[in-house]
């Protein structure tokens, strides 16, 4: 395996278990709502959203 696979797996594991631990309700503003939702749910849309910019900008 390469070391940015490794990387990648270590961070993976890493937010899951933030993903885990967080099982707190929360509340986020947007900039025309705001939405309640559990901790882990939030941390989740925002990782999978830094995935997605990042595979766009590679």
């Amino acid at each position: 395996m390469s070391k940015q696979k490794i990387l990648a797996m270590v961070l993976l594991i890493l937010a899951a278990i933030v993903f885990i631990i967080n099982r707190e309700r929360t509340s986020v503003d947007l900039l025309v709502t705001t939405v309640k939702s559990i901790q882990s749910f939030v941390f989740l849309g925002f990782t999978a959203l830094g995935v997605v910019i990042g595979v766009l900008l590679k």
